[in-house]
């Protein structure tokens, strides 16, 4: 008699979204004025902004992007859970209302982390973070001392959460009216523009091809091996103007959310305006004697990132630093393995290079 299986329906295909929202390119762009402190690559806005920030602010905008123990930090973290929330995409007004309404416990990763809950999750799906839920207090702070970071103080913030939950509505207000709002007649249509190409044309067989010509990389977080990879019911895509070559993603449970550069043609017209400002920051980060040392490292072989500070010498947070542009550049790859990140060299960036000897005829000219 044969024997009877279950046949299995195929996972449904997720849903894509490219969004068009003023808070969340606020947030994403606020992020990555904290990240051109000490990321090459982040010019324009976010480098401007750093430098006339009143000294208060920055002081307290970096506080809250670094605690409780380094980026993303709160501000970070609230950012990533926004793609989980889309009342609060229509207006600053509403992501105003929201934070200064968050819950001061844990609340929930879906329906919207509380004070607490932002400061013990880490939604970025680069790193590896216990589940918020199950987390107690004495079990965060052990997490803290295992980084090396003193508790006291830490614990001593998060026990007042109506101040803490005021502060971050205060730096994300004052960010908006003094440095954000004024760009708004010439940003907005520029994600327009991009959102208005990608929503309908991007479909779950053809995401991952359009996020390596969006990003100008071979490999992409979305792929089979890449640092995001997993079945997810929602894909939510929004451009932004202030990362440089970078992107920036977040996982919430089913939820995968992604921040790309807007294309140079949507900001000015120029359609080769992309290539050239790709092929600048590649020589950009081969101009540099330390990252040139960890290309010709893995030429031997693919290594995660402490082996790669065990060859050079170099302090921990730098190598990250020179593995984090040299990959936004499309020089190296990436991949997560048994919670460990392995990074090798692009084999496609020879045909990268190989386009700038194109601009020389052979032969010369006399």
């Amino acid at each position: 008699m044969p024997r009877l299986t279950a046949v299995q329906s195929p996972p449904a295909a997720p849903t894509i979204e490219f969004i068009v929202s003023v808070p969340l390119d606020l947030m994403n762009s606020m992020y990555f004025t904290h990240l051109a402190k000490d990321h090459e690559g982040l010019e324009g806005w976010a480098t401007e902004t750093r430098q006339s920030m009143a000294p208060d602010l920055l002081a307290e905008f970096d506080f809250l992007y670094d605690f409780p123990f380094g980026e993303p930090g709160l501000l970070g973290t609230l950012g990533d859970s926004l793609w989980n929330q889309p009342q609060t995409w229509r207006s600053v007004d509403a992501l105003l209302d929201y934070v200064r309404n968050l819950p001061l416990g844990i609340g929930d990763p879906e329906r919207g982390l509380g004070v607490e809950g932002l400061a013990f999750n880490i939604t970025n799906c680069d790193i590896t973070w216990p589940d918020v839920n199950n987390l107690t207090r004495d079990q965060f702070a052990a997490q803290l001392e295992a980084r090396g970071i003193e508790v006291a103080p830490v614990l001593d913030v998060l026990s007042r959460p109506e101040e803490l939950r005021e502060r971050i509505a205060r730096v994300i207000e004052r960010v908006y009216n003094g440095h954000y709002k004024a760009t708004l007649p010439t940003r907005l249509p520029c994600l327009e523009r991009s959102v208005a190409a990608h929503r309908g044309a991007v479909t779950a067989a053809n995401v991952t091809e359009t996020l390596r010509q969006i990003s100008g990389r071979d490999h992409v977080c979305l792929e089979p091996e890449g640092v995001c990879s997993a079945p997810y019911k929602r894909l939510r895509f929004a451009p932004s103007l202030d990362m440089g070559p970078y992107m920036s993603c977040a996982v919430l449970g089913a939820t995968h959310g992604m921040f790309y550069p807007c294309e140079r043609r949507y900001i000015d017209g120029d359609e080769q305006g992309d290539e050239t400002v790709r092929m600048a920051r590649i020589y950009r980060a081969l101009s540099d004697e330390q990252r040139l040392r960890i290309l010709d490292i893995l030429r031997e072989r693919e290594m995660y990132a402490q082996e790669i500070v065990d060859r050079t010498g170099l302090g921990q947070s730098m190598v990250s630093r020179h593995l984090g542009f040299l990959k936004a550049v499309g020089l190296v790859n990436s991949r997560r393995k048994s919670n460990m990140k392995f990074f090798s060299l692009n084999p496609d960036a020879r045909r990268q290079l190989q386009k700038t000897l194109e601009l020389f005829p052979q032969g010369g000219t006399r």
